[in-house]
């Protein structure tokens, strides 16, 4: 809206002045106005004193104004505009029918004003002038009657001035509590926010102990183990192929892990560069299924694929590859000897979809809800594969960074199949 910009312009920014600064410029802007809105009704109340003194009040306001917000003098026009305020308030006073006229409301929502935009240290003295004039002046007036005049010509004449006085006082006192309420607001959800930061660094922190001290010093325990057994005893050649396939299994599972948690802690420290390019599908990601297929034959897992060769993607090649690498490690992990993993990449209007199915052991409720949390808890694989629980929450984070999707569809007992849409080039 152009008016609540203007307005926010004219008042400053929460970066380059505090909430009393901004608090003293609305008064200001208010002030200007309603004085202005005061000189013609003033005289029409005949009412000419009061109607130069809010003449006066208007150009002192926009000299102090115009220091504060553009001249950066907050503190010298505050001061001066305190001051000044006081010593028109008491000259309006007695020149304004004293009690009987508007001087002792404006010295009331002066006294907010104070209480407003003064700082903390100083505000007391403030307020304590305050409350010695609007003390001092009724008992002045109290103990020498004629040194005050009634200035209004009638009935109308009052009403009229207390009236426009009550409405300053409201608007000055309705900006005042605006202020201190919307930056109370605003302090609460920095709070918030804040609180909801601590909470993700300290679940960041728990995760990386948890990974560091037990899902990574098991594997490399059993890997010391079998290294153990292959230099210090004297088994036969059966064997010997059965703990080397085992070794060859906990390094590879090993090093899944690592990759995992070095992206992971990459990404929560600084941040992942995105590198989208031109990608043919099949280029990139049939070096991860070479992989993976040997370590599916092991374990008697039959592992097919079927790919668009002509499909090109608009990714980042190694961001794909490691969404594609931990899904289907995921895939063969918790599949049992004997079953299927396929994997199949097919075009739909703009968009290519990677299917990456299992008839495994599946997913529970409570598993499917976290499967994407950093808060998922590593899990053992039909075979005792150990993983970090961070892959599909990795690959959840890095296919949508390349604008793409992931979503998946789990019966336990029945298997689990993994949808990754990407857009095409």
């Amino acid at each position: 809206m152009p008016l609540k910009k203007t307005l926010y312009n004219l008042t400053g920014s929460y970066s380059d002045f505090s909430l009393e600064h901004r608090i003293f410029h609305s008064f200001c802007i208010v002030a200007i106005i309603t004085l202005a809105y005061c000189i013609p009704l003033n005289f029409a109340l005949d009412l000419p004193v009061s109607a130069w003194l809010s003449f006066a009040g208007m150009l002192i306001q926009c000299l102090l104004f115009y220091l504060s917000r553009y001249r950066n003098r907050s503190r010298l026009s505050l001061i001066l505009s305190l001051l000044i305020i006081h010593v028109i308030l008491i000259a309006n006073y007695y020149y304004n029918s004293g009690i009987s006229g508007p001087s002792l409301l404006l010295l009331l929502a002066v006294f907010f004003l104070v209480a407003a935009v003064s700082k903390p240290e100083s505000y007391k003295y403030w307020l304590s002038l305050n409350i010695l004039i609007a003390v001092g002046l009724p008992l002045f007036e109290y103990l020498n009657p004629p040194a005050i005049e009634i200035a209004y010509v009638s009935r109308l004449s009052r009403f009229g001035d207390i009236v426009t006085t009550y409405c300053l006082c409201a608007m000055i006192i309705l900006i005042g509590l605006h202020y201190v309420k919307r930056n109370y607001y605003r302090s609460q959800e920095l709070l918030k926010a804040k609180a909801e930061d601590l909470e993700r660094i300290n679940q960041t922190k728990n995760k990386m102990f948890s990974i560091v001290s037990h899902d990574l010093r098991a594997p490399i325990a059993s890997i010391q183990s079998y290294l153990e057994i292959l230099t210090e005893m004297d088994i036969d050649h059966e064997d010997s192929e059965k703990v080397r396939c085992n070794l060859m299994q906990l390094t590879q599972n090993t090093d899944m892990m690592l990759s995992n948690l070095l992206m992971w802690s990459k990404s929560q420290m600084e941040g992942i560069v995105i590198n989208n390019k031109l990608i043919n599908l099949a280029e990139a990601i049939t070096p991860v299924i070479t992989v993976f297929q040997p370590i599916a034959e092991r374990k008697g897992i039959t592992m097919t694929y079927t790919i668009d060769p002509e499909a090109m993607l608009l990714a980042d090649k190694n961001m794909l590859q490691l969404v594609i690498r931990n899904i289907l490690s995921n895939a063969i992990k918790f599949t049992h000897s004997g079953n299927m993993v396929s994997l199949e990449a097919r075009r739909h209007d703009s968009a290519c979809e990677i299917v990456i199915k299992d008839n495994g052991v599946g997913m529970d409720d409570r598993t499917k809800a976290a499967v994407f949390s950093i808060r998922a808890e590593s899990s053992y694989g039909t075979n005792n594969e150990k993983g970090v629980g961070l892959g599909l929450s990795l690959s959840k984070e890095f296919t949508e960074l390349q604008n793409g999707k992931i979503r998946f569809e789990s019966t336990p007992g029945a298997g689990t199949t993994f949808y990754i849409i990407m857009p095409l080039s």
